[in-house]
């Protein structure tokens, strides 16, 4: 059994090793990386287009190809694209589909992002499921956050969205880091706190461990 993450930010194979070195899923599955920085740089200077889902339907039926059985969308801004290529056999989610699954459940929700491009396809995704939150949910791009990432400062990055969480969603219900990339912010928050912030790497990979645990 193969498990491949799809990453569109190099950063983020370190990121994900780290959840994934420290969970069960390495006794399931080989997990491989591929990192294909160019979909997220025409998503953000062109926009999420048919050339771009041709793009990352490419990448997937390749990762599909080179033996994956499972393959793991980690870019929130391409999840959508990337679960609509026609793969043979290959499964695959888009890393923020548990965690959506979660927030659906809640009756209050405020949704983070650091990119513009994530709100459209986060939002699309919470409305796939039986609530008003995509309608109702408080949705903000925290200013400035993504330039830090950009310029390499991923500790300011980090920090920046765990103040903007402190300063304005300190009684937010349930608070969703709709990027992968947000979720180190969450170690930088009062236990009480990040008990209400989803973040989705580590919701993706329980779920991972939970299929594939019961098809063993």
């Amino acid at each position: 059994m193969q498990v491949a993450f799809l990453h569109t930010l190099a950063a983020n194979e370190t990121l994900f090793d780290g959840f994934i070195q420290r969970s069960r899923l390495p006794n399931f599955a080989t997990v491989v990386h591929h990192s294909a920085p160019q979909l997220l740089e025409y998503a953000s200077q062109t926009g999420l287009d048919e050339v771009l889902a041709a793009q990352v339907a490419q990448q997937v039926l390749q990762l599909e190809a080179q033996g994956a059985d499972w393959i793991v969308c980690t870019c929130s801004s391409i999840g959508r694209m990337a679960e609509q290529a026609q793969t043979k056999h290959a499964r695959v989610i888009r890393v923020d589909r548990p965690m959506a699954i979660v927030a659906s459940k809640a009756k209050q929700l405020t949704v983070l992002a650091a990119l513009e491009t994530t709100i459209e396809p986060t939002m699309s995704l919470l409305a796939e499921y039986p609530s008003q939150l995509s309608e109702q949910a408080q949705v903000v791009v925290i200013p400035q956050a993504w330039q830090h990432y950009l310029n390499g400062k991923i500790d300011t990055y980090s920090q920046t969205i765990a103040d903007y969480i402190v300063q304005k969603c300190i009684d937010d219900e349930c608070v969703v880091l709709a990027q992968a990339s947000m979720s180190p912010a969450l170690s930088l928050l009062a236990e009480t706190l990040q008990a209400r912030v989803l973040t989705s790497p580590k919701l993706c990979i329980d779920f991972l461990i939970a299929e594939l645990g019961e098809s063993a």
